[in-house]
């Protein structure tokens, strides 16, 4: 639960503010795991409910794991323009965990989410442990007042020591209510 909660921190949401309403619909939600040795058990599925995507899902690791790396890349189309990417990093998730990281975003995205999962996750991550994320949605209030109307495009990729571990895509987009 900890990779899905780490960033579905950018979708699954009502997004409101003063100058205009917007939804975040989540279209796809996939999760797979590239490693079964170390993550023996998961599932991520999307719950569509009046104006809001819900995330849920669990995962639990065969043994403990003490480092993550994560890369997660988001890009947006709109019409009539062309596809823009509006990041690409690669983040240490332990660092994450223990809110470590000073970026104000990073911190703000992690933190929102972690009321939705059954434990505060943190480093080394439990063997044997179900980490359950239930119903997750994005709080309006974290967002910037002026967002484009797009498709969006989120790939997370996890690897544990070099290696492979899961990858994770979000497809949905952002419109005006």
């Amino acid at each position: 639960m900890v990779l899905l909660r780490l960033y579905l921190l950018a979708v699954g949401g009502y997004f409101g503010c003063c100058l205009a309403s917007y939804v975040l619909q989540v279209d796809l939600f996939s999760f797979a795991v590239d490693d079964p040795g170390i993550i023996v058990s998961q599932s991520a599925y999307v719950e569509q409910e009046q104006n809001r995507s819900y995330l849920s899902g669990h995962l639990i690791f065969n043994k403990t794991v003490n480092e993550i790396t994560m890369r997660s890349s988001m890009n947006i189309s709109r019409p009539r323009l062309p596809e823009v990417r509006l990041f690409d990093v690669k983040l240490n998730v332990c660092q994450m965990i223990s809110n470590g990281y000073k970026n104000r975003f990073v911190r703000v995205f992690y933190n929102s989410y972690a009321s939705f999962v059954n434990t505060r996750p943190a480093c080394p991550i439990k063997a044997n442990f179900n980490y359950t994320l239930t119903r997750a949605y994005l709080n309006e209030k974290v967002l910037p007042e002026l967002l484009p109307q797009c498709i969006f495009r989120m790939q997370l990729v996890f690897q544990h020591q070099s290696k492979p571990l899961a990858h994770m895509q979000l497809n949905g987009r952002l419109s005006r209510a």
